[in-house]
């Protein structure tokens, strides 16, 4: 596999991925091979409406085998929503994000943003 060369995209779609996290980290977002995406925003939203909890948002770019946090136990007030992002990122294929919470079920997460397909 080879980094995507961008001057032979062929391919520009949108990204959109909302999911709940659990209190294991799972992989929200995987480049495909021969694309990259340009992730233009991630927030999270605490759907308690009683209790705070806290999130972990990380990448890997190496499929998995490390990662570093984009955000580490962020508290998220009841009923609160956080932008995550202030600037856009990009990942190369094979590139991860994952997310996790303190309890199951309470933090959502919304990641959007454009997958460039190699020709």
């Amino acid at each position: 596999m080879a980094t995507p060369n961008l001057a032979n995209v062929a391919t520009i779609k949108p990204v959109f991925v909302c999911t709940t996290l659990t209190t294991s980290g799972t992989a929200i977002v995987d480049v495909p091979a021969e694309s990259c995406m340009k992730i233009e925003s991630i927030y999270i939203a605490n759907k308690d409406g009683t209790n705070t909890a806290t999130a972990n948002v990380y990448v890997s770019d190496d499929n998995g085998s490390s990662s570093n946090y984009l955000i580490f136990q962020v508290p998220v007030p009841p009923g609160a929503s956080i932008s995550i992002l202030d600037t856009p990122i990009f990942l190369d294929e094979t590139d991860l994000i994952y997310g996790e919470a303190s309890a199951a079920s309470d933090i959502d997460i919304v990641i959007s943003g454009t997958e460039l397909i190699d020709s």
